[in-house]
């Protein structure tokens, strides 16, 4: 755990925005903060005039990038992304969710390399 909190440490503080609200444990451990989602309510896909809504909160409170799961529709992230500039992540949301997150060591290393990249702090 230290070590991947080490690797991890230029996140700190990195605001985003999540597709869905199932990544609060992750941001917490990390010390990233969650702006908005885009879905507007759990479950409930976002419609045009809410991500034009959380599109034009990005004008007070930037993110630097938006967070979708491996199983979600990557459209509204990459909408998202595109209109705001930011790229979108793809984490996996469990064992076996991407190429070299096939257990739980795994998990965290290709979660925290995506994360990284797309803070521009990868190595």
């Amino acid at each position: 755990m230290q070590k991947w909190q080490a690797r991890a440490a230029p996140l700190q503080g990195v605001a985003v925005i999540s597709g869905h609200r199932s990544w609060s444990y992750l941001y917490r451990w990390l010390g990233m903060q969650e702006l908005a989602t885009l879905e507007p309510k759990p479950g409930i896909p976002p419609s045009a005039a809410h991500l034009q809504e959380v599109l034009a909160g990005l004008k007070t409170r930037p993110a630097r990038m938006v967070i979708f799961a491996a199983y979600q529709d990557r459209r509204p992230a990459e909408w998202m992304a595109e209109h705001a500039g930011i790229p979108a992540v793809e984490l996996p949301f469990s064992v076996g969710g991407a190429s070299g997150a096939e257990d739980l060591f795994g998990l965290f290393e290709v979660t925290i390399d995506r994360l990284l990249k797309a803070a521009g702090a990868a190595p």
